[in-house]
């Protein structure tokens, strides 16, 4: 193992960990911001977003020059295409949501319950990633193990995603743009939680070589 892969791999805990930042934030606003202006919280996690995305560009710039001393330069590639895929998918899902509320629409209970659950997976599956990332180059074998608690989690969300589905489909349409909006918001948080499980096969793949 190289002093290139474990730069990268460095360099890949940050920017989880900002999107940690991101995710939590999203989750703040939906269980404490009730006083908050929904457009100010966007602001924050735009800018969480936007640092997220020009931390990909520099670690891009660094896979470029020093791809001859790295291993597995694919599947780093594929890890960083998705972490900044899920940044702009809680981007535009808070998005989405603040312009929800300053519509003044009113989120049901049943729905909002789904969504908080949703980004809780999500945070839990991130909590796992950077584990995972962290010890790829000290304990592979833990790397695995926490990849591989992912999974589980992974299948969590895509049942709350069905059930947000169900209760959309069973909600009176006299209202198509909350449905529309609170579907493409599942929506995104499904494809992070997907992203997150891809991650996590990427970095097994690569930790199994170290075993």
């Amino acid at each position: 193992m190289s002093i290139a892969n474990m730069t990268l791999e460095e360099k890949l805990q940050q920017i989880t960990v900002k999107l940690i930042d991101e995710s939590r934030t999203l989750y703040e606003f939906l269980t404490v911001g009730n006083n908050i202006n929904p457009m100010q919280i966007y602001t924050k996690i735009n800018g969480i977003k936007d640092s997220i995305e020009n931390e990909k560009y520099l670690t891009g710039e660094y896979i470029i020059k020093v791809r001859e001393g790295l291993d597995y330069v694919d599947l780093y590639i594929d890890i960083l295409n998705n972490l900044e895929k899920i940044a702009q998918n809680v981007d535009a899902a808070t998005y989405r949501l603040s312009v929800l509320l300053t519509r003044s629409s009113k989120i049901d209970n049943v729905m909002h319950g789904l969504i908080v659950v949703m980004c809780e997976k999500i945070l839990a599956s991130l909590t796992h990633l950077i584990e995972s990332i962290k010890t790829l180059s000290s304990n592979a074998k833990k790397s695995i193990e926490s990849a591989r608690n992912i999974l589980k989690l992974e299948e969590d969300v895509d049942d709350l995603y069905r059930n947000v589905e169900l209760k959309l489909f069973e909600r009176p349409h006299e209202d198509l743009v909350y449905v529309m909006l609170m579907k493409d918001i599942a929506d995104r948080l499904e494809d992070s939680e997907d992203l997150i499980r891809d991650s996590a096969n990427s970095i097994t793949y690569i930790a199994f070589s170290r075993t």
